[in-house]
């Protein structure tokens, strides 16, 4: 049997004031208080039907709420008797509060909230310890709690007037001409991009490509020049463990037949580490799971402050079981995109585009966002989508074989669908800058070709 619990003096008194004037309800919905904020059960029972009553244009009564609630009495109900649901109701509609202190009262609610989260967390903490769960997903419930807990704060009532709104703009890019303030913008080092697509922190960035297109090159070449102009960024590889990918670095970045000649090995050497040296990019290569990348990059966002982070690639995540692949593709790209604002960063994440383009024709596979594998949910939630495309993976004869297309296919903050043009050769280092003669020759000829 369930026994109902006295609520405290601070959520009766917000709820007699709610019961007594018919727009104190809007006030307090402006602060940002919600059902789940309330500790007691009655309340809770009480105010979501004072929000039913008021969504549906009525104020709320004391007859209204009695008629409400009297299905919710009983042995498993919230309240066991009649008689205490009517107290209940004779208990706000006698409150004294004073309007005046609203604002104390929802701080306070929000207060207990705030600890009974934290605590909840402690013991979910515990239990998962007392079972032998992993430490990396004991990790992330911690790292979870905690930010949940943060976020039941009280908001401001005011509402910003879009003088207000336009005047912060402005005031930021002043601070930010000035070199008082840092821009939001994360520059990609890529000419002809940077130009045409803004990737901006807070931002969730797809990169989707079919195989030979040098996607992986695409993304180490603008870690590496947002690591030397932005800040510390981490790179998840999925794909590629450690030394694999160490390889391929080296492969890239030395140059000769060193594998016979010491001399050539310890040139080649210099060559890589004059390049990556002393580069604030982490890599991690043992995180599988969307948990455990998350609990990653929380951590280095509070240890290392990093300003981007990327991961290759998305279909090799290992994700929590839902009804199909594409509702768990669907969830996952909904978390990272919550996570790339949680965490104030730049996400760009690699995808994989369905087999399908390859039956177009020649002069038709370019990638479009339809082509996007296994869900429609990450053309919603992506802030910004990049195809990459070269027209020799297809044609060996094409006219210039370095050319790498970026389509942008999305951007929030600015024009798309459009395509900026980038230099790259497989087997001979990264992604680089066309000439600009080149970048408009490039464009000129691509729209002769559509």
């Amino acid at each position: 049997m369930i026994t109902a619990r006295n609520p405290s003096s601070n959520e009766d008194a917000l709820l007699g004031l709610c019961l007594q004037y018919e727009t104190c309800i809007h006030e307090v919905l402006s602060y940002g208080l919600r059902p789940e904020h309330f500790e007691s059960r009655e309340s809770r029972a009480f105010f979501t039907g004072m929000l039913e009553d008021a969504r549906s244009g009525f104020a709320p009564d004391t007859t209204a709420l009695l008629d409400k609630h009297v299905s919710h009495v009983g042995p498993h109900g919230v309240w066991q008797s009649h008689l205490d649901l009517v107290n209940g109701i004779a208990r706000l509609s006698g409150s004294q509060a004073r309007r005046v202190n609203i604002p104390r009262y929802i701080d306070q609610i929000f207060e207990a909230s705030r600890r009974k989260s934290v605590v909840a967390t402690a013991r979910s903490v515990l239990a998962m310890h007392d079972e032998g769960m992993p430490t990396t997903d004991i990790l992330s419930t911690a790292q979870r709690g905690a930010i949940e807990a943060s976020r039941a704060t009280m908001q401001s009532q005011e509402l910003p007037t879009i003088e207000q709104i336009a005047q912060d703009a402005c005031d930021r890019a002043v601070s930010v001409a000035s070199g008082e303030a840092r821009d939001n913008v994360v520059p990609l080092g890529l000419r002809d991009l940077d130009a045409k697509f803004s990737a901006r922190q807070g931002d969730y960035i797809l990169i989707g490509a079919r195989p030979s297109m040098g996607k992986t090159h695409f993304l180490l070449s603008i870690m590496e020049q947002i690591a030397r102009s932005a800040g510390p960024i981490q790179f998840h590889s999925i794909e590629m463990r450690s030394q694999a990918l160490g390889d391929r670095l080296f492969a890239h970045d030395s140059s000769g037949q060193w594998k016979d000649d010491e001399g050539l090995a310890r040139a080649g050497s210099r060559s890589v580490m004059s390049r990556w040296s002393g580069l604030p990019i982490r890599v991690d290569t043992r995180s599988r799971s969307l948990a455990q990348i998350a609990s990653s990059l929380r951590v280095a966002k509070q240890r290392h402050g990093i300003v981007a982070a990327s991961i290759d690639y998305l279909q090799l995540m290992r994700l929590e079981r839902q009804g199909n692949r594409e509702q768990e593709v669907a969830n996952a790209s909904r978390e990272l995109a919550s996570l790339a604002s949680e965490l104030e960063i730049v996400l760009f994440v690699l995808c994989q585009l369905n087999r399908q383009l390859e039956n177009r024709p020649l002069h038709d596979r370019r990638p479009r966002m339809s082509d996007l594998r296994e869900s429609g949910q990450l053309e919603q939630d992506a802030d910004g989508i990049l195809f990459l495309f070269r027209e020799s993976a297809y044609n060996p004869a094409a006219d210039r074989p370095d050319i790498l297309e970026v389509g942008i296919a999305k951007q929030r903050n600015g024009r798309a669908p459009r395509t900026a043009f980038c230099r790259y050769v497989p087997g001979d280092g990264y992604v680089g800058n066309l000439a600009a003669g080149d970048e408009m020759r490039a464009s000129s000829q691509q729209k002769r070709k559509l």
